[in-house]
């Protein structure tokens, strides 16, 4: 290699910011920078001539990669130790955990190895800091999940415990309910049939329909809203047999979208429903005249429904007010609706009609 080669090649190594050591093929060091003076601690001609072995621990040493046979052998620019954690011997005694990678070069002055050394103290300490922190984080992620599969586990059994609660709590209202309605009803026998009687009878059936959702609930496995239609077949049905109108002379219609409702509006619309089908009973089919009782709720815009009773019996007596209504029934039917926010429309030609229109949450 011609002189001014030599030189640019020599200030190249000194420039290189890792350690940059050349040994020949004897495994004898003839060329070091100043990374590697300050890697090893040895000054450079402290270094100069000695062999490779020098800067191996002593225990590996007999079979370490570095070893001049290692060096001697090397036809191609690798790793060396892949796969194994290589240490360099410093010159207090100490080691260093190194990266190395040798490049052989083939010069008219002979053959030699240049070795690139890397001092990876803090990059094993960075895998080590982090192996010990993603540890400590499955540790932790294990310890969550445990805690989670334990609440878990306790709120399922709450409620579990809820639901039965609540399962049991309906059935006994519905019982206690059922008592009411069976003492009214062995009062309303020893009266005679008049206004008393009736009176009886009425408040009867609103028992009857607050205890029907009860026991439409406690059928469920939703303790909080009622399937309004097959409650509406069983409130009317409840209506026809209390009043005693044959279904033959008198027929229901239903026309139920499939709605269930929270039972803070279940209720009065079951009142509401008790109160305007017993009231067409009554007076829309005098003389045993025959017809027809719908019921419709329907979905209108999102959030709200319609819900009407209507007839096609006699219609509503001229100037009829419900505002001004006297009957306690159509009283009661006006103060649920105020109740449920409710928007109510009365028609009384062809028959009467009632329709209320609020607000559900979906």
């Amino acid at each position: 290699m011609p002189v001014s080669e030599q030189n640019q090649f020599r200030l190249a190594i000194e420039a290189a910011p890792a350690g940059m050591l050349m040994v020949d093929h004897a495994g004898k060091i003839v060329l070091v920078n100043a990374q590697v003076e300050k890697l090893f601690g040895y000054r450079r001609d402290e270094l100069i001539g000695q062999p490779i072995e020098m800067l191996v621990p002593e225990r590996f040493r007999a079979n370490h990669p570095a070893s001049r046979g290692g060096l001697a052998n090397a036809t191609r620019a690798r790793p060396m130790g892949a796969g194994r954690e290589l240490f360099g011997l410093r010159a207090d005694g100490s080691e260093v955990p190194v990266e190395i990678g040798l490049s052989p070069l083939k010069t008219d002055e002979g053959d030699f190895i240049l070795s690139s050394i890397v001092d990876v103290t803090e990059r094993r300490r960075a895998a080590m800091e982090r192996e010990r922190l993603l540890g400590e984080l499955r540790s932790l992620n294990a310890e969550l999940e445990q805690r989670v599969r334990a609440r878990t586990s306790e709120l399922t059994s709450a409620l579990e415990e809820r639901e039965v609660l609540l399962q049991e709590i309906h059935h006994r209202v519905k019982n206690n309910l059922q008592v009411i309605s069976s003492l009214i009803n062995m009062q309303r026998r020893k009266l005679e049939a008049g206004p008393p009687r009736d009176a009886l009878q009425e408040c009867q059936l609103r028992v009857q329909a607050i205890a029907l959702i009860h026991e439409k609930l406690y059928q469920s496995k939703n303790y909080a809203r009622v399937a309004f239609p097959a409650y509406v077949r069983s409130l009317a049905s409840s209506v026809f047999h209390a009043t005693g109108v044959s279904p033959r002379a008198v027929q229901l219609e239903v026309e139920i979208d499939d709605l269930a409702l929270a039972v803070d509006r279940a209720i009065p619309c079951g009142l509401v429903l008790s109160e305007l089908i017993s009231n067409a009973l009554k007076h829309g089919f005098p003389d045993g005249r025959g017809g027809t009782i719908k019921v419709t709720l329907r979905k209108l815009d999102p959030g709200r429904v319609s819900l009407e009773v209507s007839d096609d019996g006699v219609g509503l007596p001229p100037h009829f007010d419900l505002e001004r209504t006297s009957t306690l029934g159509l009283q009661l039917v006006r103060t649920l609706a105020e109740q449920l926010g409710a928007k109510m429309t009365v028609r009384g030609v062809g028959g009467a009609s009632f329709e209320l229109e609020f607000a559900v949450e979906e």
